[in-house]
């Protein structure tokens, strides 16, 4: 089980509406050690409507470089994305040109992201209108939502690499 992140910035009020970050692993497997992703989504309660917020949030990561439904972008490769991520103490900060995030994170997701040393970060431009911000999420809920048609057809995806803070 996982808890959402609700994002306190001036976008709430916007037409992307309420913006959340969640996160979970997938894996590992025999073949390849857990892979880490945050979603960043939108309840759809934006001042203009649904529509309007996923209209705004698909031009502003198509503007970023960031295509929706189609490949993984390397934001250690394209820097003009402006996707940036900080993990430390079991907290991962996530920094995109639209918003900024601190979401909570367990040891094991800690642990997969110093790994791999990149994260997937995952933006459906569909809003997750029945989420509960602050709630936990049980896995079954979130497999739902992440693998339905309509998501996976328009999410983009960035692979974000990990930043650690010196000591």
């Amino acid at each position: 089980m996982t808890t959402s992140n609700v994002l306190p910035t001036e976008h709430s009020a916007h037409t992307m509406g309420t913006l959340t970050v969640i996160s979970w692993t997938l894996g590992p497997t025999d073949d390849m050690p857990a892979t880490p992703f945050l979603m960043v989504y939108s309840l759809g309660d934006g001042e203009h409507g649904r529509e309007a917020g996923e209209a705004e949030l698909r031009a502003t990561l198509e503007g970023m470089g960031v295509p929706i439904g189609g490949i993984v972008v390397d934001a250690g490769q394209e820097r003009g994305i402006g996707a940036h991520l900080l993990v430390e103490a079991e907290r991962a900060v996530l920094t995109l040109p639209f918003m900024n995030a601190q979401c909570p994170v367990s040891a094991d997701w800690q642990a997969a992201a110093y790994e791999t040393g990149h994260v997937i970060v995952k933006v459906p431009v569909v809003p997750w209108a029945d989420a509960e911000p602050g709630a936990p999420v049980d896995e079954e809920r979130l497999k739902a939502f992440i693998s339905a048609d309509e998501v996976v057809r328009n999410s983009g995806h960035v692979a974000v690499p990990v930043s650690r803070i010196q000591g």
